[in-house]
């Protein structure tokens, strides 16, 4: 990972938070600031946004940019756009604060572990593929059952970490794991919750 990419993942909401002087931060705001970023770092901030426990409906209003952003990607975009209908919609500045305090330190991490590799992943129609597969996993974090956006919206991240260091492998296990938790939503779904928590004890 060369060292602007790490500086422009890690500084982008630290910047947004710092410049507004309102108590309330649009979400305008992030995605001007992510404009020449391209599709991995806007997912990677509200993939994050989803994972970090926050009260509802915070993981769901995440979710929404992500569903534009992953099918934007699917048809070909360069770069994130938003309606103006959502990108008007606004949340407390302590949120923001919150997802910097605890995604900065799991962002540098995963970043020195990044680099170059399988990188016919990322191209082309792949990356559409990697769009439509990201939209899959985004519905599913907007799914009413308690912690079923908590695995797919781990997917996503893994994903767009791969898409910012341009990590074919990241991209691949970002996909199986958002795969699983669409899986045990739909067990969760069709099954009952009893046997999502069943199947949460066999696997953690």
């Amino acid at each position: 990972m060369d060292q602007h990419r790490k500086i422009v993942t890690t500084q982008i909401i630290e910047d947004v938070v710092n410049k507004s002087l309102s108590d309330k931060i649009q979400i305008r705001d992030l995605i001007n600031a992510m404009q020449s970023s391209g599709f991995g770092v806007a997912m990677v901030i509200f993939a994050f946004a989803i994972i970090i426990p926050t009260p509802p409906p915070i993981p769901s209003l995440f979710a929404i940019p992500l569903l534009f952003f992953s099918f934007q990607m699917m048809i070909g975009y360069n770069a994130p756009k938003l309606p103006n209908f959502i990108a008007k919609i606004k949340f407390k500045r302590s949120i923001l604060e919150v997802i910097v305090k605890k995604s900065s330190p799991h962002i540098d991490k995963v970043e020195k572990i990044l680099k170059p590799r399988m990188q016919f992943m990322i191209y082309s129609i792949f990356e559409r593929f990697i769009g439509a597969m990201i939209f899959i996993f985004a519905i599913f974090v907007l799914i009413p059952v308690p912690f079923s956006n908590m695995i797919p919206g781990l997917g996503i991240l893994i994903t767009s970490f791969g898409l910012i260091g341009k990590d074919g492998l990241f991209v691949i296990i970002g996909m199986v794991v958002g795969l699983i938790g669409c899986v045990i939503s739909i067990i969760a779904i069709f099954f009952g919750l009893e046997a999502f928590t069943f199947l949460k004890n066999i696997l953690f």
